[in-house]
């Protein structure tokens, strides 16, 4: 498979749980390839096919976080590396056209945790970024509860616009 436009978007699924059939059917519409979800509440780190899309996931048995990637039929075959580091962060590695390619799915704590949680939590990011070679690229999908203000001034090439003010 030649290196195409590869599309790749992140999704906070909180809404969705059980519902990664429509999920699955919105990638397609959107032709997306590869998607990052967060807050998926599955236990368990596990694998599954989804309507042609092939599902990783890592999730805390309390039903709680979680996070997955999905990938479509055209790439499946291409993963040859899931990595779950916990209920927050997991990556997977992909070989196209002789190109190696990391898709991380990170989900950041929220306001209301311990700093200790959030110190752990960037540590990590930090480290499986630091651990990738430069020679291959990267792409990190999440929710990272951040608080960007009230304007989309300087963002334009990298926020859809929602969720400002």
């Amino acid at each position: 498979m030649g290196f195409r436009k590869l599309r790749v978007g992140s999704w906070n699924i909180g809404s969705l749980i059980g519902k990664s059939i429509e999920l699955v059917k919105s990638l397609k519409r959107r032709k997306i390839n590869i998607a990052c979800v967060q807050e998926t509440r599955w236990a368990g780190s596990k694998a599954r096919d989804v309507d042609g899309f092939k599902l990783w996931y890592s999730g805390d048995l309390r039903h709680r976080n979680g996070v997955g990637i999905l990938v479509d039929v055209d790439l499946k075959e291409c993963v040859i590396e899931v990595k779950r580091i916990s209920d927050r962060m997991m990556f997977i590695k992909l070989v196209i056209s002789r190109l190696f390619v990391n898709v991380v799915s990170a989900y950041a704590p929220h306001v209301g945790l311990d700093d200790e949680v959030k110190r752990l939590f960037w540590e990590d990011l930090n480290e499986v970024v630091r651990g990738i070679p430069s020679t291959e690229k990267i792409f990190i999908g999440g929710d990272f509860n951040g608080h960007i203000g009230t304007t989309s001034n300087g963002f334009d090439d990298v926020h859809g616009g929602l969720g400002f003010g």
